[in-house]
């Protein structure tokens, strides 16, 4: 009874978590079903005036604002079209070799959107998962607004990363100073009323979400009550959403989704992950081998090595790994390992927990990194494997030396 107790204890503790994540999927569902992504990429792009090298940075920067907030294979589904009778236009413009950084652009936009927000990425939510397990100390602090005090900024600056390898590295000599007319960019003029309806949903989700993490550090005794307000805000926004219907709706289409919306796209490899890591660290505590792995960590990792060093190491060996293996296995993997590791060098296994997560969403070099990657790469015709890779290598290495500086930096002062 009391093992159930405190099992009830911390799912109820843990409820505005469990449901920030259940209405970050509603949010995607609403924007995939009504296009309004579609409409967003044209209208994004089209603010490039069809400049080669400012065209890979609006489509790095799309990429990483959807997919801050939905799938990373939808956002590239939604850009692929588009991208396609781009390259289409610059070959008949004489702009050839675009295929391969328009592809990449699109990849690595989607990646860096994957840390943007806490919802960005299944990854994310083993995290969490990985952290209470280890009750890791000052994971409680984590909110839906503090994790874009330092996200957002590195985000931004990997972005501009990105497009510096895109653009200074990856555009053809026959693209550069040819401007293309924008006229193949379809379906972006103008909204219709579901579109508004779910873009205002989705704001009033984002603002629901950023005002109770501020009430839960300004309002003294908030977190108490941070369940129940929750649980009645998912309410609303579930009548919202499968109730009332839809402005402007046709008759017969009703609200903006149906309950069998809810089967497609379900993150249930994430879920499986979490239970497995779960049922891993309770072996491991039982055989005491989490004390061995400790020790092992400690002198494989030298106990002389700076902290800085071991986070780069630790860092650079997750993305590399994730460009041949699924970036959830990698995670489980590596949770355990960067919290031995952080105990064996008298670190806080925080920062280094949230750079592992990071460190997953970060496959910029391989067409079988993850999905996202084979889905692009099949796509886009005539792309090339050999700048696709070096590329990627170029972008990896900058990616983790950015992540361990930031979050080594930063992730103290905030948390």
């Amino acid at each position: 009874m009391e093992l159930n107790g405190d099992i009830l204890g911390y799912l109820w503790q843990r409820l505005p978590l469990l449901l920030l994540f259940g209405g970050g999927y509603l949010v995607y569902q609403i924007m995939a079903v009504t296009r309004l992504t579609d409409a967003f990429v044209c209208w994004a792009l089209r603010k490039s005036g069809g400049r080669p090298a400012l065209l890979l940075l609006y489509v790095i920067g799309t990429a990483a604002a959807l997919s801050s907030f939905i799938p990373n294979a939808i956002t590239v589904l939604t850009m692929l079209p588009l991208l396609k009778r781009l390259d289409n236009t610059f070959r008949e413009n004489g702009g050839r070799g675009m295929t391969t950084v328009l592809m990449c652009a699109a990849i690595y936009g989607a990646a860096i959107g994957g840390f943007g927000s806490m919802i960005g990425s299944p990854a994310n939510a083993i995290l969490f998962g990985a952290l209470d397990l280890f009750e890791v100390a000052g994971r409680e602090q984590i909110t839906f607004f503090n994790w874009f005090l330092w996200s957002l900024p590195l985000a931004a600056m990997l972005v501009l990363v990105a497009w510096g390898v895109a653009a200074g590295l990856g555009l053809p000599a026959s693209a550069r100073g040819k401007a293309v007319h924008l006229e193949c960019l379809t379906g972006g003029g103008g909204t219709t009323g579901r579109q508004r309806y779910a873009g205002t949903l989705f704001w009033v989700y984002m603002g629901f979400w950023i005002l109770e993490a501020v009430a839960q550090e300004a309002i003294p005794g908030f977190a108490l009550l941070a369940p129940w307000v929750c649980v009645a805000f998912t309410v609303l926004f579930l009548f919202f959403v499968f109730i009332r219907r839809a402005p402007t709706s046709p008759a017969g289409i009703g609200p903006l989704l149906r309950p069998i919306d809810l089967l497609s796209s379900l993150p249930r490899r994430g879920f499986i992950f979490l239970l497995g890591l779960a049922v891993l660290i309770g072996l491991a505590q039982w055989l005491g081998m989490d004390k061995r792995l400790a020790v092992l960590a400690h002198e494989t990792l030298q106990s002389d090595m700076p902290g800085l060093a071991l986070f780069f190491l630790l860092v650079l060996a997750v993305i590399f790994l994730t460009e041949v293996l699924s970036n959830t296995t990698v995670v489980a993997a590596f949770y355990p390992i960067a919290y031995y590791a952080a105990q064996g060098h008298g670190m806080d296994p925080l920062p280094l927990m949230v750079g592992i997560s990071l460190a997953s969403t970060c496959a910029f070099m391989t067409p079988v990194a993850t999905p996202t990657s084979a889905l692009a790469f099949g796509e886009m015709r005539g792309a090339s494997l050999r700048i696709m890779l070096g590329l990627g290598v170029v972008l990896n290495l900058a990616a983790a030396v950015l992540i361990t500086g930031w979050l080594a930096w930063i992730l103290p002062r905030v948390y």
